[in-house]
């Protein structure tokens, strides 16, 4: 994998002013700093009297704790189911940011993710995911032998012929 893929899969320095975290989640600043307060969120350090900024995860909780809200949950609720699914997130991060080989989209149809070496013989599963089935296939090769994504550009160009005839 390249690394700037895995940089983008590892990377938490996007900063968002506290001005547009309050549009993108429909939030009142006013609210965001009180949840500040309470150690709900946290911003990052700036110097005094600077607009306050907030990373890529922050953003990701004061979104999650709003559709909670949204759907009826008390703050404390909320926060509590936030943190629970950011904690899972953050768990599922850790392992695809080491396994990750590659991630691969066909003809905006199929996603492919490669992962491995997943055994002592060096394997890598390929996780294909076809958007027009919904259909998951998985293969495991060799780790010198490449996926064939020939394969699946030719589906894609047999399915269109399909359509066509009819």
């Amino acid at each position: 994998m390249s690394h700037l893929f895995r940089n983008l899969v590892e990377n938490d320095n996007l900063l968002v002013g506290i001005s547009e975290l309050s549009q993108m989640c429909s939030i009142s600043p006013r609210q965001l700093r009180y949840w500040e307060q309470k150690g709900i969120i946290v911003s990052v350090a700036q110097e005094e009297n600077a607009p306050r900024k907030y990373r890529l995860p922050t953003v990701i909780k004061v979104e999650m704790i709003k559709r909670f809200l949204d759907e009826g949950f008390t703050l404390a609720k909320s926060v509590e189911k936030a943190d629970k699914k950011i904690k899972i997130a953050h768990h599922i991060r850790k392992v695809f940011s080491g396994a990750l080989q590659n991630l691969e989209v066909i003809d905006d149809r199929f996603t492919i993710i490669s992962l491995g070496p997943v055994d002592e013989d060096q394997h890598i599963l390929h996780i294909i995911h076809d958007d027009v089935s919904q259909k998951l296939h998985y293969e495991l090769l060799p780790k010198q032998e490449s996926y064939d994504f020939d394969k699946l550009r030719h589906c894609t160009s047999h399915d269109t012929t399909k359509k066509e005839d009819r």
